[in-house]
């Protein structure tokens, strides 16, 4: 082959490796493109959901209003429309899933202290027999009650303070505060994963002392309501409850599971503010979930009072 011919077949070489190279970086590119366009518009959608969840928080607080405004008598039961499977609102492009749960119906951790150094025993008897119920040690009353208590000493034989906190790996404070979260139990002294998978569903944490919801309280948490009821009597209770709920404390108190107890009737209600919403929203290619602590106020309001990204099941 002569000189100027292999001169031409480099230069052709060349020009197709050029292309090569061309054809491999405008895909690159269109690809990168894509994938930011494909980002913004799961960002955009993710923004519209979590505002569609804000929006599904000020429906619910509405339903429970309405509720309220219809129900002169103050009584909360699993019969009603709140409790049952809740149509979500239209919200365009949006598919939901929504629950909502009383939290009244079960047990308030932060019940457990009244003031500094002062603890409830009528809270803590309860907490105890829930603990007993659900196959747990009930030493478990007295670490949380120091976790809780906003006096610096630890006050209980089986409680613990910034001692015994701080040799864990890795080590932490006691918090020495109400709880934020009932899921805060899973730092309390001993308190194991497994523990606290059998309790999370009957105790939650609220900002103030509430009474148990003898209307919507699970058979465990009844049981935790009458120390010494059997696990077979607090589901005949359960499912003996009146189609509306019982009307008044003392009515409850007249069951005769329970007649003859000696209760604390301050301790119990048959109606509650504190409610739990689970949503699911899906948009486009994005679903999220979130919980929502909701305070109902009467028949004037209502007001979220915590919310995190959570798990609906």
């Amino acid at each position: 082959m002569t000189a100027p011919r292999r001169q031409r077949g480099v230069a052709l070489i060349t020009a197709l490796l050029a292309v090569a190279l061309v054809t491999v970086l405008a895909v690159e590119l269109v690809s990168r493109q894509h994938m930011d366009i494909r980002r913004t518009q799961n960002l955009l959608a993710r923004d519209q959901a979590y505002a569609y969840a804000r929006g599904v928080e000020e429906w619910a607080i509405a339903m429970l209003v309405e509720d309220r405004r219809q129900n002169d008598s103050a009584v909360d039961h699993l019969n009603e429309p709140w409790a049952q499977a809740i149509t979500p609102p239209p919200f365009e492009g949006a598919t939901m899933r929504l629950r909502l749960e009383d939290l009244q119906g079960r047990f308030n951790i932060n019940t457990l202290v009244t003031a500094p150094g002062e603890d409830d025993a009528t809270a803590g008897g309860q907490l105890a027999a829930l603990l007993l119920a659900l196959e747990i040690e009930p030493t478990l009353v007295q670490a949380a009650a120091d976790w809780i208590d906003v006096a610096p000493e630890v006050r209980f034989p089986d409680g613990a303070g910034d001692d015994w906190y701080s040799r864990l790996d890795p080590p932490y404070r006691v918090a020495n505060r109400p709880m934020a979260s009932a899921s805060e139990l899973r730092l309390v002294r001993e308190v194991d994963d497994a523990q606290w998978r059998r309790l999370a569903p009957y105790v939650t944490a609220l900002p103030e002392a509430t009474p148990i919801n003898v209307n919507t309280a699970p058979p465990p948490v009844l049981q935790a309501v009458a120390p010494g009821l059997s696990a077979s009597a607090a589901e005949d209770l359960a499912a003996d409850r009146p189609e509306d709920g019982w009307e008044s404390v003392d009515a409850f108190l007249a069951h005769p599971a329970v007649a003859g107890a000696e209760l604390a009737p301050e301790h119990l209600s048959v109606g509650s503010n504190y409610f739990l919403l689970r949503s699911e929203i899906s948009l486009g290619r994005v679903t999220i979930r979130t919980e929502s602590v909701v305070y109902r106020q009467g028949e004037t309001g209502g007001a979220v009072i915590m919310r995190r990204q959570g798990f609906f099941d």
